[in-house]
């Protein structure tokens, strides 16, 4: 199959190096990054890859794949990322080219301009849909141990410090005397100078952005990672981290977490005495079961042929243009 993917044209492809304290752009989780891991994907399973880049100086970590400066036809497919650049989907719909996005947001008000499929089905439900294909990662960018360190971890945005629930997170670790380590960034300093000082309060350890071997080494010590989101989570990206390094989860049950989650990996909580208990008995999760579930779900080659599936649907049921004469 010939497969033309493009993503936002300002995505820079994230460092692998961390700023630490400082604001960061780009997210190290952004999920522009996930088309990324669908070309690299959709390569190794044996497709022609085209990838419409504006720089393709950024693309120099995806082999297997045609970078393209200019919008090609001779595609069986195109799939962008959304909301999607209108002038290249109205383009491809003229031409009678299947083209669909992904959405990886809570957009219930905007209205798709092409098929959308959702990153969770607890997300596709929401926007009245039952297309979905989970995100993955490469198992290659993170640590597998067994052998964890003595501190637990909360990573995510610092812009969204009380949506992720960070002041739960520094609370339990301050009523059950466990060590938090937190990580993440801003794009705004005032976020991070907060995070800081909250931290600093509650006598946490507060690292900033962490990005490629820091990262990996610092998600594989942990004895578990603490996710308390009050958000309606489209899904959970640092959850699936978490499980490629062997290291539990405790998480809200909040959107896609429950969804995504297993009894096996860790604890899905619903009150603060769920939070205790799962502090408490985390030792009882083996890691060697949290890297098997995520290699068995969220590995970028099944994300692939997940998609593929939907291509190929999107083709076999792809109606003539009807021209006017």
């Amino acid at each position: 199959m010939r497969i033309l993917l493009a993503r936002d044209p300002n995505y820079v492809h994230p460092q692998t190096h961390g700023a630490g304290k400082n604001p960061t752009k780009v997210p190290s989780g952004a999920s522009n990054f996930q088309h990324d891991m669908l070309a690299k994907g959709l390569a190794e399973n044996g497709h022609e890859v085209f990838f419409y880049v504006q720089n393709e100086e950024e693309m120099a970590h995806l082999s297997g794949v045609t970078f393209v400066d200019s919008l090609i036809e001779d595609v069986d497919i195109v799939h962008l990322k959304a909301i999607g650049d209108p002038n290249i989907i109205r383009h491809y719909q003229s031409k009678n080219i299947p083209i669909l996005s992904t959405n990886h947001g809570n957009r219930p008000d905007v209205k798709p301009l092409c098929k959308w499929v959702y990153v969770s089905k607890t997300q596709a439900l929401a926007h009245h849909s039952d297309t979905y294909v989970w995100n993955a990662m490469d198992p290659k960018d993170f640590i597998f141990s067994e052998k964890k360190q003595d501190y637990f971890l909360f990573m995510a945005n610092a812009r969204y410090h009380r949506g992720k629930g960070l002041d739960i997170a520094l609370r339990l670790s301050k009523d059950l005397g466990f060590k938090l380590v937190v990580a993440g960034s801003s794009p705004y300093q005032k976020d991070i100078e907060y995070v800081e000082a909250q931290c600093r309060e509650y006598n946490a350890d507060y690292l900033g952005d962490v990005r490629g071997m820091e990262k990996a080494e610092l998600i594989t010590g942990a004895k578990a990672l603490i996710s308390p989101s009050r958000f309606a989570e489209t899904f959970g990206m640092t959850i699936v981290e978490a499980l490629f390094s062997g290291t539990p989860v405790i998480c809200s049950g909040n959107g896609a977490y429950s969804e995504i989650m297993s009894e096996t990996v860790g604890f899905v909580c619903n009150s603060e005495a769920d939070y205790h208990h799962a502090v408490t008995v985390i030792d009882s999760i083996d890691p060697k079961v949290c890297r098997a579930y995520a290699m068995d779900h969220f590995h970028y080659r099944t994300m692939a042929k997940n998609y593929v599936a939907i291509y190929e649907e999107m083709i076999s049921t792809q109606q003539p243009l009807e021209l006017s004469i």
